[in-house]
């Protein structure tokens, strides 16, 4: 357990020193909701990927330790943490420059490989305002199926997510088409029809 935590708190920290690249602020559950998606995507795109159980609550989710890596990022002024939104400060950014050399020759070792996994993918949600992350979390196949089920725990590493955009990925012709313009499609696509859902349902 203490492993799975310790690599939940890598990839929260990074999550944060991208995020704080173009924003220093984020939202507490707009987060949690980057850190499950992808969680869930993973085994779509990185081999090996890490696994952890979810907890459902109808219209929450609780990833485990989540909140109390949190705090600890707050002990350390990381972050601030006011009401519902986190600042992120310099002490996080300084941290992650010191564990990042920007040159070249120092750019190796996991955490380096860690990071630029997860830049791309935070720079993709990013490109996305709060209410869509909100949206695209509430359509997501893998926690829409666990409300119908009526599941309360779900493993990562069952994702339906991830079985979708591969089969997705499996059916395209060009092979060589980039993994987070699959992604990207799926979100669009959520959203494209999210709205045409609602809009039907207002008529």
């Amino acid at each position: 357990m203490t492993d799975q935590v310790d690599k939940l708190k890598e990839r929260m920290f990074l999550f944060l020193y991208v995020h704080a690249q173009t924003n220093r602020e984020i939202n507490i559950n707009t987060f949690k909701r980057y850190i499950y998606l992808y969680y869930l995507s993973s085994n779509f795109f990185y081999r090996n990927a890490e696994n952890i159980v979810i907890s459902f609550d109808k219209t929450d989710i609780t990833i485990p330790k989540f909140d109390d890596i949190l705090d600890e990022f707050s002990l350390l002024d990381y972050i601030d943490i006011e009401k519902n939104s986190l600042l992120i400060n310099d002490k996080l950014i300084a941290r992650g420059e010191f564990l990042l050399p920007h040159h070249d020759d120092n750019k190796t070792g996991k955490f380096y490989e860690l990071y630029k996994e997860i830049k791309p993918f935070v720079n993709l949600l990013v490109s996305y305002d709060d209410q869509l992350i909100f949206t695209i979390f509430f359509s997501e196949p893998t926690f829409q199926e666990a409300n119908e089920r009526g599941l309360y725990h779900l493993e990562t590493s069952n994702s339906v997510l991830s079985k979708l955009l591969t089969q997705f990925k499996e059916n395209l012709q060009k092979s060589n088409i980039d993994d987070y313009d699959i992604l990207t499609h799926w979100m669009d696509f959520i959203l494209k029809n999210y709205y045409k859902e609602v809009s039907s349902y207002e008529e």
